[in-house]
């Protein structure tokens, strides 16, 4: 068997997968929130991962398409904590 070779996400690859994730998520949290004002944290995750997937493609696709209207999504410099 020929062994394949798993191509390593870049490190833009690994920063447009973080933002999709938080913008699918919040943006989701919204609407949910809106739509269940007493739902508990458990029912919260339960009902994140059900719609998780498509969420996370629509906000690919949205993050995608701002990429080809000029727009960047940059990852903010985290300046090191002393302690």
């Amino acid at each position: 068997m020929a062994e394949t070779e798993k191509k390593m996400a870049t490190p833009e690859q690994k920063t447009n997968r973080r933002a999709a994730k938080i913008l699918a998520f919040h943006s989701w949290r919204q609407d949910w929130a809106a739509a269940n004002p007493a739902g508990t944290k458990q029912e919260r995750k339960e009902a994140w991962a059900a719609v998780s997937r498509p969420e996370l493609r629509k906000a690919r696709r949205a993050l995608k398409r701002l990429e080809k209207g000029g727009y960047k999504v940059v990852a903010a410099e985290v300046a090191p904590t002393e302690a």
